[in-house]
C-alpha cells in the first residue's frame, strides 16, 4: 500500500482512507463485513501519532510507518464438519444466590473465564464473586471447539447470554408473582430485582432464587451459540467467512542507527476495532500481547534450518522480545457495537498484531529509504539494503519473484453487484 501511495505521490494515510471497505458490504470473495471502525481506527493513530505532521518529516535514521489490518472473530465454518453448536454453556442457580458456569472453553491467558463470569452477573445483576466458573473439564461441560481463532469471548460470550436469559425468564415470572408487578418494569442490579416504578417492590435475589426454585424445581439453563451461515457456494468458501471481523491500525516510530543499521522501535501506536469492550483493561492487556507478538515477529523470529535440524530448537536460542525490548505502546479502543457479539463485543487476541510488521517496515523505508520486504527485520538485511542504495542499485532485500505454482482452472462467482466476475466457467461437483 505505501509503495502504491508512493507512485501515485499520496500520504499513505489518505490512501487507505480513500479505499475503506463499507460497513454491512460484501466482499468480492463473498465475505460478510458486519461493522467496521477501521476509519476509525486510521484517524486515531495518525492524530495521536502525528503522522501527517511528522511523516517524511523526521531526521534521517528517524522514521514513521503506517500499517492497517483486519481479523476473523471466529470461523462460521466448523474445524471438523459437524451441525452441532460451536459453544455451548450450562447454568446451575443455589439457593445462596450463586451461579455455576461450566463452558468447555479453555482460559489461555486471554480472560475468557473472566467474561464468561461478567456476562453473567450483569444480566443478573450479581457481583463477579458470585460466580464460579468451570471450564475445560469434559467430563463435566458441554463441548466448545477451542481457543483458537480469536472465536472465545463472541462465540462462549452468546452461549452464556443465552443461558442466562433462559433462566432469568423463570426468575422474572417469580418475582413479577411476588412483588405483583409487570415484569417488563422488573430491573436486575445489586444482587436484588426490583421495580423501576416503585422501589419498595424488591427482593434479595437470594430470596428470589429460592421462591423460583419452590416454584419451577430445581433452577438450571443451557445454552449455545451457532455462527450465521456465511461465505460463497464455490470450493475453498468456508475459509474466510467469519460472525464478524475487527479491524486495526498502527503507526511506528523507529530509529536506525546509520552505521551498524541497528533498528530499535521507540514507540508503537496501536488502535483495535474491538467492536465493545467487555472489559476495558483486559482488552488492553490483550492488544498490548499482540503487539508483543507482532513485534517478536517484525525483529526476531525466524526458522531457520541446516540439514534438516532447527537451528533454534529451544526458547534459549529462538529469541522473542522481553520487556527490556519492548518499546512504549499507546492503546487505543475503538467501539463498533458489533451486533453479533455479547453486547457488541469483537475479538481482541489476534487482530491487533497484523499490522505490526508492515508498520515496522514502512517505518524503516521513512527513515533510511530502503525497503526489507520480508521477515524479521534485521540489521544485517538493513545494512545490506544501505550498500546496494549507497552504489545506485535498488534498495531492497527480500524475494524476487513469486513461487511458481500450477493454479486450477479459473471459476466464475457471482459478485456482489450483480455482474459475474470475468472467468473461465467451470462446474462445481454437488452445485452443477
Amino acid at each position: 500500500m505505501d509503495k502504491i501511495a508512493e507512485k501515485l505521490g499520496m500520504n499513505p494515510l489518505d490512501l487507505r482512507l480513500n479505499h475503506l471497505a463499507l460497513p454491512y458490504s460484501q466482499t468480492a470473495n463473498h465475505l460478510t463485513i458486519t461493522t467496521t471502525g477501521l476509519e476509525e481506527c486510521l484517524q486515531a493513530v495518525a492524530e495521536r501519532a502525528t503522522f501527517r505532521q511528522r511523516y517524511g518529516q523526521l531526521p534521517t535514521g528517524r522514521g514513521l510507518g503506517l500499517a492497517a489490518s483486519a481479523y476473523i472473530t471466529g470461523a462460521t465454518h466448523p474445524i471438523y464438519a459437524n451441525q452441532m453448536p460451536h459453544a455451548g454453556v450450562q447454568l446451575l442457580l443455589d439457593r445462596g444466590g450463586g451461579v455455576t458456569v461450566f463452558c468447555g472453553s479453555t482460559d489461555i491467558g486471554q480472560g475468557s473465564d473472566s467474561i464468561l463470569a461478567m456476562i453473567v452477573a450483569e444480566e443478573l445483576g450479581l457481583g463477579v464473586q458470585d460466580i464460579h466458573v468451570v471450564t475445560s473439564d469434559t467430563a463435566l461441560t458441554p463441548v466448545d471447539l477451542g481457543s483458537f481463532s480469536s472465536r472465545v469471548t463472541l462465540m462462549t460470550g452468546n452461549a452464556a447470554l443465552a443461558a442466562v436469559r433462559r433462566i432469568k425468564t423463570k426468575l422474572l415470572q417469580t418475582a413479577s408473582r411476588v412483588l405483583r408487578v409487570e415484569q417488563a418494569t422488573l430491573t436486575f442490579a445489586d444482587r436484588r430485582v426490583s421495580s423501576s416504578e416503585n422501589s419498595k417492590r424488591s427482593i434479595a435475589f437470594s430470596d428470589l432464587v429460592k421462591l423460583a426454585e419452590a416454584e419451577h424445581g430445581t433452577l438450571g439453563s443451557t445454552g449455545s451459540y451457532t455462527p450465521p451461515e456465511r461465505g460463497g457456494r464455490y470450493r475453498g468458501a468456508v475459509l474466510g467467512p467469519s460472525p464478524a471481523y475487527t479491524f486495526s491500525a498502527c503507526v511506528a516510530q523507529v530509529q536506525v542507527d546509520l552505521e551498524s543499521a541497528e533498528l530499535v522501535v521507540e514507540k508503537i501506536w496501536l488502535a483495535h476495532d474491538v467492536g465493545r469492550a467487555l472489559n476495558p483493561r483486559l482488552v488492553e492487556a490483550q492488544v498490548e500481547g499482540s503487539v508483543y507478538m507482532g513485534l517478536g515477529e517484525a525483529l526476531m523470529e525466524e526458522q531457520i534450518f541446516r540439514r534438516g535440524l532447527h537451528q533454534a530448537p529451544s526458547m534459549l536460542d529462538y529469541k522473542s522480545p522481553t520487556f527490556l525490548e519492548m518499546p512504549e505502546i499507546e492503546t487505543i479502543l475503538i467501539e463498533s457495537n458489533e451486533p453479533e457479539g455479547p453486547y457488541g463485543a469483537k475479538e481482541a487476541g489476534q487482530g491487533p498484531m497484523l499490522s505490526i510488521a508492515p508498520a515496522v517496515a514502512n517505518a524503516v523505508y521513512d527513515a533510511v529509504g530502503v525497503r526489507i520486504d520480508e521477515t524479521p527485520i534485521t540489521a544485517a538485511k538493513i545494512f545490506q539494503a544501505l550498500q546496494l542504495k549507497s552504489k545506485g542499485a535498488v534498495a531492497r532485500i527480500g524475494p524476487t519473484h513469486m513461487p511458481t505454482v500450477v493454479y486450477p482452472e479459473l471459476l466464475q462467482l457471482e459478485s456482489q453487484w450483480g455482474k459475474p466476475a470475468p472467468m473461465t466457467n467451470r462446474k462445481i461437483e454437488g452445485l452443477g
